[in-house]
């Protein structure tokens, strides 16, 4: 990231404050962020329903948060060490920016050089650097100066990139040296707090900066990030710290979020619109039982049995015989005796034959 004048002024051109500064920052940044990174800080957005834009994050009490150092491009031993958390979500039709900076609250609402700045930056084109494009390609910015108060809805202006009011401005960028406002429209909401507002100025705390914008816009000049679930954007962050100087910040002065502190590598946080992925449900009732199937077709008829011995059938018949004509000779036998009896005494007594 580099350096830049957040101050909206007048006209749609940005410049910054002095010539040599931007120079200098874009070869600071473009050094850092070509330095191999140690650490692989990536951000997973998902998919969340019931977020308001109020400066309030009860609402993202569920969704997870990525905590890293912030460092002072030109002061690297400048750090608010584990001062960062991004959470990043989105619906059907919007993404959502939750970015929380532990610092004092000082807040002034005639002079927003009093009060701390805010820049989220997206990759658009693949070859852009963090520090507003590096002049290698575009980048979008929401650029915020705190010129609403708390839980003020900021941003959004459907006539251009401009927040006349509240200063929460859609730009883009291909140069250190310039910004742009969007040319159609400013779609960007915003709302901040403080979690120690009641403590006064300078009391300890963390500032809240929620953000929201449609997940695609009416631009089709690349001046805004397009986000498609399933797919990477490059992310970085920009925080201007009102206590830099007696007079505020300063453009060169900013805080800006860093992958690996070691290395000093300010590259892009890679956030992911992860797809919501849903559970399977409860197995449903069984189903009534279905009517009987027809009867089949007759089978094939199996393969004939092997013939048996003969000798066994003959010999048993044989035997068979034998023993009823035994039983038929003697019942002949006890039938003529029988007879033979019963003629016998049908003969007078004395008379012999």
């Amino acid at each position: 990231m580099t350096a830049f004048r957040i101050r909206a002024g007048n006209g749609c051109r940005k410049n910054w404050r002095a010539a040599t500064l931007p120079a200098l920052m874009g070869l600071v940044l473009v050094s850092a962020v070509m330095l191999p990174a140690s650490a692989d800080v990536s951000v997973n957005a998902t998919k969340f329903h019931g977020i308001v834009i109020d400066g309030f994050a009860d609402d993202w009490s569920t969704i997870p948060g990525t905590t890293m150092t912030l460092i002072r491009p030109l002061a690297t031993t400048e750090r608010i060490v584990d001062g960062l958390t991004l959470k990043v979500a989105y619906d059907d039709a919007n993404i959502y920016v939750l970015v929380l900076v532990q610092d004092d609250y000082d807040y002034n609402a005639t002079n927003h050089d009093l009060s701390p700045a805010l820049a989220v930056l997206w990759q658009i084109d693949s070859a852009a650097t963090p520090d507003m494009g590096g002049g290698l390609g575009n980048v979008d910015l929401w650029h915020w100066e705190l010129d609403c108060g708390a839980g003020v809805l900021s941003g959004y202006n459907l006539l251009s990139g401009n927040d006349p009011d509240c200063n929460l401005d859609d730009e883009w960028s291909s140069s250190p040296t310039n910004r742009f406002d969007d040319t159609r429209a400013n779609e960007v909401y915003g709302s901040w707090s403080h979690t120690n507002i009641a403590g006064g100025a300078g009391a300890l705390g963390t500032w809240i900066f929620e953000m929201r914008r449609s997940l695609t816009t009416s631009d089709t000049l690349r001046h805004d990030r397009q986000f498609v679930v399933g797919q990477v954007a490059g992310m970085s962050i920009a925080y201007w710290d009102a206590d830099e100087t007696i007079a505020g910040w300063t453009p060169s002065g900013h805080y800006a979020s860093c992958r690996d502190a070691a290395t000093l590598n300010f590259n892009w946080i890679q956030v992911t619109l992860v797809p919501l992925v849903l559970p399977p449900g409860p197995e449903g009732p069984a189903g009534p039982t279905g009517p009987a199937g027809g009867t089949g077709p007759a089978g094939l008829q199996g393969d004939r049995g092997l013939p048996g011995s003969s000798d066994a059938v003959l010999v048993g018949a044989a035997y068979g015989g034998l023993g009823l004509g035994i039983l038929g000779l003697a019942l002949g036998a006890m039938a003529m005796l029988g007879l033979r009896r019963a003629r016998s005494k049908e003969q007078p007594e004395g008379k012999q034959e």
